[in-house]
């Protein structure tokens, strides 16, 4: 029986675990991706802000925090992938650049 104050039912605490669960994924994508969305520490206080906010969604519920290893572990995660990110894209830049000069050194002409 919902008393007013702290019942949710079965299907709105179902879609508030989709949305948490969405929420979490969109913050992993942008730590993943920080030089990209965050550059040069841009918009100021951001990234923090987004660090903070992913704690608070890593938590079970209301008042029983993260252990500190758990958000280690996520961030470390992100960050592994960010390098795994940046090195695709600096090997796929190497390659156009090669395909440049290469194309500039010996011309083809048809």
């Amino acid at each position: 029986v919902p008393d007013g104050i702290g019942t949710v039912t079965t299907e709105e605490k179902e879609r508030f675990e989709e949305i948490k669960e969405r929420l979490r994924v969109l913050l992993e994508n942008q730590i993943t991706h920080f030089r990209y969305c965050f550059p040069f520490g841009r918009p100021e206080g951001a990234l923090k802000a987004t660090l903070s906010l992913l704690e608070r969604v890593l938590m079970k519920d209301i008042v029983t925090p993260v252990p500190q290893e758990d958000v280690k572990a996520v961030i470390r995660k992100c960050l592994e992938q960010a390098a795994v990110v940046n090195y695709q894209r600096l090997s796929e830049y190497a390659k156009l650049e090669g395909k440049k000069r290469e194309m500039y050194e010996h011309p083809v002409f048809c």
